[in-house]
Protein backbone atom coordinates (compact mmCIF):
# COMPACT_ATOMS: atom_id res chain seq x y z
CA UNK A 1 0.00 0.00 0.00
CA UNK A 2 1.27 3.46 -0.92
CA UNK A 3 0.35 5.76 1.97
CA UNK A 4 -0.54 9.33 1.06
CA UNK A 5 1.21 10.53 4.21
CA UNK A 6 4.08 8.47 5.65
CA UNK A 7 5.52 9.93 8.85
CA UNK A 8 7.60 7.01 10.08
CA UNK A 9 11.17 7.99 10.90
CA UNK A 10 13.87 5.39 10.17
CA UNK A 11 15.52 3.72 13.14
CA UNK A 12 19.04 4.98 12.48
CA UNK A 13 22.21 3.96 14.40
CA UNK A 14 21.74 6.80 16.92
CA UNK A 15 18.17 5.66 17.61
CA UNK A 16 19.33 2.08 18.03
CA UNK A 17 22.01 3.18 20.51
CA UNK A 18 19.41 5.13 22.48
CA UNK A 19 17.19 2.06 22.45
CA UNK A 20 19.98 -0.16 23.79
CA UNK A 21 20.63 2.28 26.67
CA UNK A 22 16.92 2.55 27.52
CA UNK A 23 16.53 -1.23 27.57
CA UNK A 24 19.54 -1.55 29.87
CA UNK A 25 17.95 0.90 32.33
CA UNK A 26 14.65 -0.97 32.16
CA UNK A 27 16.39 -4.27 32.89
CA UNK A 28 17.96 -2.73 36.00
CA UNK A 29 14.57 -1.50 37.16
CA UNK A 30 15.43 2.17 36.63
CA UNK A 31 12.58 2.83 34.17
CA UNK A 32 9.22 3.95 35.49
CA UNK A 33 6.01 2.04 34.88
CA UNK A 34 4.22 2.72 31.61
CA UNK A 35 0.84 4.45 31.39
CA UNK A 36 -2.23 3.84 29.28
CA UNK A 37 -2.37 5.89 26.10
CA UNK A 38 -5.34 7.03 24.05
CA UNK A 39 -5.25 7.90 20.35
CA UNK A 40 -8.19 9.97 19.09
CA UNK A 41 -9.03 11.23 15.60
CA UNK A 42 -10.54 14.70 15.30
CA UNK A 43 -11.96 17.13 12.74
CA UNK A 44 -12.49 14.57 9.96
CA UNK A 45 -13.95 16.24 6.87
CA UNK A 46 -14.82 14.53 3.58
CA UNK A 47 -14.35 17.30 1.04
CA UNK A 48 -15.43 15.26 -1.99
CA UNK A 49 -17.29 11.93 -1.78
CA UNK A 50 -16.71 11.30 -5.50
CA UNK A 51 -20.44 10.84 -5.93
CA UNK A 52 -22.11 13.11 -8.45
CA UNK A 53 -25.57 13.09 -6.88
CA UNK A 54 -26.92 12.37 -3.43
CA UNK A 55 -24.94 11.08 -0.52
CA UNK A 56 -22.26 8.42 0.05
CA UNK A 57 -21.59 5.91 2.81
CA UNK A 58 -18.04 6.12 4.15
CA UNK A 59 -16.06 3.64 6.25
CA UNK A 60 -12.98 4.65 8.20
CA UNK A 61 -10.64 1.86 9.32
CA UNK A 62 -7.69 2.21 11.66
CA UNK A 63 -5.11 -0.27 12.87
CA UNK A 64 -2.83 0.41 15.82
CA UNK A 65 -0.11 -2.19 16.40
CA UNK A 66 1.89 -2.08 19.63
CA UNK A 67 4.46 -4.14 21.51
CA UNK A 68 2.17 -5.26 24.30
CA UNK A 69 3.80 -7.19 27.13
CA UNK A 70 0.62 -8.46 28.74
CA UNK A 71 -1.86 -11.06 27.50
CA UNK A 72 -3.87 -8.52 25.49
CA UNK A 73 -3.78 -8.51 21.70
CA UNK A 74 -0.84 -6.73 20.10
CA UNK A 75 -3.10 -4.91 17.66
CA UNK A 76 -6.33 -2.92 17.84
CA UNK A 77 -8.36 -2.62 14.63
CA UNK A 78 -11.39 -0.34 14.48
CA UNK A 79 -14.04 0.27 11.81
CA UNK A 80 -16.36 3.27 11.91
CA UNK A 81 -19.15 3.68 9.36
CA UNK A 82 -20.74 6.98 8.41
CA UNK A 83 -23.88 6.81 6.24
CA UNK A 84 -25.28 9.69 4.24
CA UNK A 85 -22.11 11.78 3.87
CA UNK A 86 -22.17 14.77 1.51
CA UNK A 87 -19.31 16.80 0.09
CA UNK A 88 -17.60 18.96 2.73
CA UNK A 89 -19.36 17.16 5.60
CA UNK A 90 -17.57 16.97 8.92
CA UNK A 91 -18.06 13.44 10.22
CA UNK A 92 -20.22 13.26 13.35
CA UNK A 93 -17.65 12.85 16.12
CA UNK A 94 -18.16 14.24 19.61
CA UNK A 95 -15.83 16.70 21.31
CA UNK A 96 -13.75 13.95 22.92
CA UNK A 97 -12.67 12.66 19.51
CA UNK A 98 -12.98 9.28 17.80
CA UNK A 99 -11.12 6.78 19.98
CA UNK A 100 -9.06 4.36 17.85
CA UNK A 101 -6.67 3.05 20.51
CA UNK A 102 -6.63 2.74 24.27
CA UNK A 103 -4.13 0.57 26.06
CA UNK A 104 -0.68 0.06 27.49
CA UNK A 105 1.82 -0.11 24.61
CA UNK A 106 5.38 -1.25 24.97
CA UNK A 107 8.37 -0.14 22.89
CA UNK A 108 6.37 1.33 19.96
CA UNK A 109 3.01 2.13 18.40
CA UNK A 110 2.25 1.89 14.68
CA UNK A 111 -0.79 3.73 13.27
CA UNK A 112 -2.53 3.11 9.94
CA UNK A 113 -5.62 5.00 8.74
CA UNK A 114 -7.63 4.13 5.62
CA UNK A 115 -10.89 5.40 4.18
CA UNK A 116 -13.26 3.71 1.70
CA UNK A 117 -16.67 4.07 0.17
CA UNK A 118 -18.69 1.69 2.32
CA UNK A 119 -20.33 -1.30 0.69
CA UNK A 120 -23.24 -3.19 2.16
CA UNK A 121 -22.61 -6.39 4.11
CA UNK A 122 -18.84 -5.95 4.41
CA UNK A 123 -17.11 -7.11 7.59
CA UNK A 124 -15.35 -4.88 10.06
CA UNK A 125 -11.55 -4.86 10.01
CA UNK A 126 -11.29 -6.97 13.16
CA UNK A 127 -13.18 -9.80 11.43
CA UNK A 128 -11.21 -9.44 8.21
CA UNK A 129 -7.92 -9.78 10.09
CA UNK A 130 -9.21 -12.67 12.20
CA UNK A 131 -9.95 -14.52 8.97
CA UNK A 132 -6.26 -14.17 8.04
CA UNK A 133 -4.82 -15.49 11.32
CA UNK A 134 -3.74 -18.76 9.73
CA UNK A 135 -2.08 -17.21 6.68
CA UNK A 136 1.73 -17.56 6.54
CA UNK A 137 2.20 -13.78 6.26
CA UNK A 138 0.09 -13.07 9.33
CA UNK A 139 1.75 -15.84 11.34
CA UNK A 140 5.24 -14.58 10.55
CA UNK A 141 4.34 -10.99 11.36
CA UNK A 142 2.60 -11.94 14.60
CA UNK A 143 5.50 -14.12 15.76
CA UNK A 144 7.94 -11.24 15.34
CA UNK A 145 5.82 -8.87 17.42
CA UNK A 146 4.85 -11.42 20.06
CA UNK A 147 8.57 -12.03 20.56
CA UNK A 148 8.66 -8.74 22.50
CA UNK A 149 6.80 -10.32 25.42
CA UNK A 150 10.10 -11.29 26.99
CA UNK A 151 11.14 -9.22 30.01
CA UNK A 152 14.29 -7.89 28.36
CA UNK A 153 14.11 -8.04 24.56
CA UNK A 154 17.12 -7.04 22.47
CA UNK A 155 17.07 -3.81 20.47
CA UNK A 156 17.21 -5.83 17.25
CA UNK A 157 13.98 -7.60 18.24
CA UNK A 158 12.22 -4.24 18.67
CA UNK A 159 13.49 -2.99 15.31
CA UNK A 160 12.21 -6.19 13.68
CA UNK A 161 8.84 -5.83 15.42
CA UNK A 162 8.44 -2.25 14.17
CA UNK A 163 9.00 -3.52 10.64
CA UNK A 164 6.50 -6.33 11.20
CA UNK A 165 3.92 -3.83 12.47
CA UNK A 166 4.26 -1.82 9.27
CA UNK A 167 3.79 -5.04 7.28
CA UNK A 168 0.59 -5.76 9.19
CA UNK A 169 -0.69 -2.24 8.45
CA UNK A 170 -0.02 -2.79 4.74
CA UNK A 171 -1.76 -6.17 4.88
CA UNK A 172 -4.87 -4.63 6.45
CA UNK A 173 -4.98 -1.90 3.79
CA UNK A 174 -4.58 -4.44 0.98
CA UNK A 175 -7.40 -6.59 2.40
CA UNK A 176 -9.66 -3.53 2.48
CA UNK A 177 -8.70 -2.56 -1.07
CA UNK A 178 -9.65 -5.99 -2.36
CA UNK A 179 -12.89 -5.83 -0.40
CA UNK A 180 -14.06 -2.37 -1.46
CA UNK A 181 -12.11 -1.67 -4.62
CA UNK A 182 -11.64 1.95 -3.57
CA UNK A 183 -9.70 2.02 -0.30
CA UNK A 184 -7.32 4.93 0.09
CA UNK A 185 -4.32 4.53 2.40
CA UNK A 186 -4.47 7.92 4.06
CA UNK A 187 -1.85 7.86 6.76
CA UNK A 188 0.84 5.73 8.38
CA UNK A 189 3.19 6.56 11.25
CA UNK A 190 5.30 4.63 13.73
CA UNK A 191 6.59 5.99 17.04
CA UNK A 192 9.18 4.51 19.38
CA UNK A 193 8.66 4.64 23.12
CA UNK A 194 12.00 6.18 24.08
CA UNK A 195 12.91 8.27 21.03
CA UNK A 196 9.43 9.56 20.16
CA UNK A 197 7.55 9.16 23.46
CA UNK A 198 4.93 7.16 21.52
CA UNK A 199 4.13 10.29 19.49
CA UNK A 200 2.55 12.11 22.42
CA UNK A 201 0.85 15.32 21.37
CA UNK A 202 -1.21 16.68 18.51
CA UNK A 203 -0.67 15.73 14.88
CA UNK A 204 -0.11 17.92 13.00
CA UNK A 205 1.01 20.58 15.48
CA UNK A 206 -1.47 23.05 13.99
CA UNK A 207 -4.40 22.75 11.61
CA UNK A 208 -5.21 19.43 9.93
CA UNK A 209 -3.66 17.02 7.49
CA UNK A 210 -5.34 17.76 4.15
CA UNK A 211 -4.88 14.72 1.95
CA UNK A 212 -6.63 14.65 -1.41
CA UNK A 213 -10.33 14.95 -0.51
CA UNK A 214 -9.98 14.39 3.25
CA UNK A 215 -8.73 16.33 6.22
CA UNK A 216 -8.22 15.28 9.84
CA UNK A 217 -6.02 15.57 12.90
CA UNK A 218 -5.34 13.26 15.83
CA UNK A 219 -3.75 13.30 19.24
CA UNK A 220 -1.92 10.86 21.46
CA UNK A 221 -2.50 11.47 25.17
CA UNK A 222 -1.69 9.84 28.50
CA UNK A 223 -4.50 8.59 30.70
CA UNK A 224 -4.28 11.00 33.62
CA UNK A 225 -6.03 8.57 35.98
CA UNK A 226 -2.92 6.41 36.48
CA UNK A 227 0.70 7.31 37.39
CA UNK A 228 2.94 9.24 35.03
CA UNK A 229 4.99 7.07 32.67
CA UNK A 230 8.43 7.21 31.20
CA UNK A 231 6.70 7.97 27.91
CA UNK A 232 6.03 11.45 29.16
Amino acid sequence: MKWLVEETQPIDPASQHQLVEALAKAEKGQARAAANLAIRLRNIVIHDTKKLFGVADIRLDTLVVHGQSRSDSFYQPTTHRFPGVRDRDRLPIDDSGLLVFYGLPRHFVDISITVSRDRKDTNDLVTLLTERLTSPQFKTTAATIIGLTSIAPHAAAIVAAVGAAATLGNLAAEILLRLTGNTIGLYHASYLQYRDRFGLGRHPDEGEFHIKDFSFSYDVVIDKSIPTSDAR
